[in-house]
């Protein structure tokens, strides 16, 4: 979807070495003030009045500010955080009873400042995302750099955020196809396999069994098929539910079990839909981004397709607003093109236009009917999530290393992108992942190759 130039340095070299092209991704980071209608609690705000008398939550006196500086005044009241190395800091951070901060969920952190539930409310419906507001670690967010202690912006060339035109599938797809031309003979792609167990034989070879699997409209259907392949190196980079499914005697040790499972699945989606035209823009406010507390949580204007059509990703949500989608999806008459797992339904088109038209404040009736539409629902296995959260306790370093290579006298390596420490859900993680293992066969880092 989007890149941050400043943090995910690996992603920007290797797009520019596959030949991708970077443009600004207009809507940044989301909420851009002048751009942005929110609609929370029935009311129509903009930014700009959040805090003030239109804020339609029961706040105290001393909570009746912005959401982002109320954040900010208790990160500073109740903990000791200031914001200068943060790599460092959120792990010898504490609050102020001289807990770390590492330590606690932010259920823990936020009962501790004493606000109101309204409070607490105002500040999870204003994020852009659900998770890290209960049982996760509070690192995500709570803790907030003080006033004066901020970082300076890298200056790297680009905007802040950018993305590429030809959809960030692009990636994985150049990789893959650069990989299998440069030595047709060895590298080869098996799809619908699933790894079931790893046996260490003689000579230093690992036996790996593979389930044949069928894949039907998203799900993964296992068969009696196996299939077996000899390796001397193994490198899972697969999510933490497919790995704790393999067989191996190693694979129950309390320590790695404990690593993998430092991490919980955040089920996400997304829905696009296209039109003839951009029936979202126009009036006194062109708004290309809304946030609102209902299901659908945000939407973007996606701008004109190469074809010429408009695209709206109409929402873009995550945790408890996930399977009221997902649901949706299996309801009603399929109006996309696709009929596989990205499929579109009337009723997924319904229920988007329902609430859309509240936002927008314009009857249902006045939205046209898209042309097309694509869906992507993140909640079922491999993928039980579009990212994840860390549990309280984790020293995200400290895992992600250990699993790189959990058993020292063991060839399998774990590219840990699924336990990324500050990266967790973007492809940057990933990318420093693989650095990671090719680090054990003395290749250099890729971000000193030219």
């Amino acid at each position: 979807m989007r890149l941050r130039p400043k943090d995910h340095v690996r992603m920007i070299k290797a797009g520019r070495e596959l030949g991708l092209t970077f443009v600004p991704f207009p809507e940044g980071g989301g909420r851009i003030p002048e751009r942005t209608l929110l609609y929370m609690r029935n009311t129509h705000l903009r930014i700009f009045e959040l805090g003030g008398p239109r804020t339609p939550y029961r706040l105290r006196p001393e909570e009746s500010r912005n959401p982002d500086d109320l954040s900010r005044l208790l990160s500073e009241t109740y903990s000791n955080y200031n914001g200068t190395n943060p790599n460092v800091e959120l792990f010898t951070a504490t609050t102020i009873d001289g807990v770390p901060l590492y330590l606690q969920s932010y259920t823990d952190v936020i009962q501790k400042t004493g606000i109101s539930l309204e409070a607490r409310r105002y500040i999870k419906d204003n994020n852009l995302f659900q998770s890290g507001f209960g049982p996760e670690q509070c690192l995500e967010n709570f803790p907030n750099a003080r006033r004066g202690f901020e970082n300076i912006p890298i200056q790297t060339g680009l905007p802040p955020f950018v993305t590429v035109p030809t959809g960030m599938n692009s990636f994985p797809a150049e990789f893959m196809r650069q990989f299998l031309l440069s030595n047709p003979i060895r590298h080869t792609l098996t799809m619908n396999r699933q790894l079931v167990k790893v046996l260490r034989k003689n000579k230093g070879l690992y036996q790996l069994k593979f389930r044949e699997t069928i894949s039907i409209n998203g799900l993964i259907i296992p068969t009696n098929k196996y299939c077996y392949v000899y390796s001397r190196n193994v490198i899972l980079s697969i999510p933490k539910v497919p790995v704790q499914k393999i067989q191996m005697p190693q694979f129950s040790n309390p320590q790695f079990l404990s690593a993998l499972d430092s991490v919980l699945d955040v089920q996400s989606s997304k829905i696009f839909l296209i039109y003839n035209y951009p029936w979202w823009l126009g009036g006194s406010h062109n708004f290309t981004f809304t946030h609102s507390d209902l299901p659908y949580r945000q939407s973007y204007n996606w701008g004109i397709s190469r074809t010429g059509k408009a695209v709206l990703l109409i929402s873009y949500t995550d945790t408890h607003d996930v399977p009221f989608w997902s649901r949706l999806q299996n309801t009603g008459n399929i109006i996309s093109k696709r009929y596989d797992e990205t499929r579109v339904t009337d009723e997924v088109v319904k229920q988007a236009h329902l609430q859309l038209s509240r936002v927008y404040n314009r009857h249902v009736n006045s939205i046209p009917d898209p042309i097309d539409g694509m869906m992507f629902v993140w909640n079922k296995y491999p993928y039980n999530g579009g990212w994840v959260g860390w549990k309280p306790g984790s020293r995200w370093y400290d895992i992600k290393r250990y699993l790189t290579r959990p058993f020292l006298q063991e060839n399998i390596y774990i590219n840990h992108g699924y336990w990324g420490a500050e990266h967790n859900g973007w492809g940057e993680s990933s990318l420093e992942a693989a650095d990671d293992v090719l680090s054990f066969f003395n290749i250099p880092s890729y971000l000193q190759t030219n």
